[in-house]
């Protein structure tokens, strides 16, 4: 502009900075802060309101600024290059920003959290290949609009974020950009809880915000950053702790586990061990393959059925419950993350544990029955 530019900053009474009164030869406007609260948001607007009375009562726009600026919550009269600097400084996020959002999020409610950690865990990827509706000329010359067609574990994966509280109305998503992850695949839980937010209410506006979040990774990330947190809150000096990475796909966090498949032949055995740092991904997916083959094949002799195929599965199940509590992974740096596949009550191969658990309880019935 080519007249000068005044603004003065306006706090809440709670401290929160609501955004920038400005003025020039001709206009008293005011630019909210994209990432304040909704009560800011509303409080801005009334400030508005009183500098465009007292400018329509014929105070020049220099002298409301002036005016305003006599009172406790708002800033001295300070001069500005342009409005595009005015701007920039609405678009900067404060700590205290990100200290909202992270309140929204219930810590408390282990169940929803539980929920969000089961729901993305058991999404495949035909859940994550979404096709679409509609589009086609209709008999009367009409197009239907085309709409995304999302699974039914996908939407309970997008409702979960809602039970954690992510998604909230104290995201102002409409006047903020769409957090974007760091190079590595990453993003703070605060952004996730703007991504969240963005996410799921605009898919109200705009049919496909969720498939994008689904295929460019930002869903992901999401849900990696809200669960890192809550662990977080669950073991406050988890981060003094080195961040380990998956042996198979790279990805971090990776729980440091050991998984055992057992063989067991009339005279033969035979021993398998994966061990090392897994995410959870990769971690579920060596479990299953591990314990299908064990129920399947490792009961052959007297020692595998009665010692070492029992221990190689409890061993596993205790192994697991230390990879269900992480976090989904970030992206890997090693090569393609393995598929966890069907849990393993959905593979025909365990039920072949059934045939020598039938056998010993005939066995021991027939013993019994003999002894009578």
């Amino acid at each position: 502009m080519s007249s000068p530019l005044h603004y003065v900053a306006i706090t809440a009474t709670d401290g929160e900075l609501i955004g920038y009164l400005w003025a020039d030869a001709t206009v008293v406007d005011l630019v909210h802060r994209s990432a304040s609260s909704s009560r800011a948001y509303d409080a801005g607007t009334r400030w508005w309101r009183r500098a465009d009375d007292a400018r329509k009562r014929g105070l020049a726009p220099l002298g409301v600024l002036t005016l305003l600026s006599r009172e406790s919550d708002v800033g001295p009269v300070t001069g500005a290059r342009d409005l595009a600097a005015i701007e920039e400084l609405a678009r900067v996020v404060t700590p205290e920003d990100d200290r909202r959002l992270l309140d929204q999020l219930d810590r408390d409610n282990a169940g929803a959290w539980h929920e969000l950690a089961e729901a993305f865990g058991a999404l495949t990827d035909e859940d994550r290949d979404i096709t679409w509706g509609g589009g086609q000329k209709q008999a009367n010359g009409v197009y239907h609009v085309a709409f995304p067609l999302y699974s039914r574990p996908l939407k309970r994966a997008v409702a979960a974020l809602s039970g954690v509280g992510a998604v909230t109305p104290e995201h102002r998503w409409v006047d903020s950009p769409m957090p974007q992850p760091s190079p590595d695949g990453r993003l703070s839980a605060a952004d996730a809880v703007r991504a969240a937010t963005t996410i799921v209410r605009g898919e109200r506006f705009s049919d496909g915000t969720i498939a994008a979040a689904v295929q460019d990774g930002l869903l992901d990330a999401v849900v990696a950053a809200l669960r890192a947190w809550y662990a977080q809150q669950a073991h406050p000096h988890h981060d003094e702790r080195p961040l380990l990475m998956c042996r198979f796909c790279g990805g971090s966090p990776a729980a440091d586990v050991s998984f055992r498949a057992h063989r067991g032949l009339v005279v033969l055995m035979g021993f398998k061990k994966a061990d090392g740092p897994m995410c959870m991904t990769c971690g579920l997916a060596v479990y299953r393959a591990y314990t299908t083959h064990t129920l399947c094949v490792g009961w052959w002799s007297p020692l595998s059925l009665f010692v070492f195929a029992p221990l190689a599965l409890v061993r596993n199940v205790l192994a697991v419950r230390r990879v269900k509590r992480l976090p989904a992974p970030g992206p890997g740096t090693l090569g393609p993350r393995y598929d966890p596949g069907v849990p393993v009550h959905r593979r025909p191969r365990a039920y072949v544990a059934l045939v020598p658990a039938l056998w010993l309880l005939l066995m021991v019935v027939t013993g019994l029955s003999g002894g009578v």
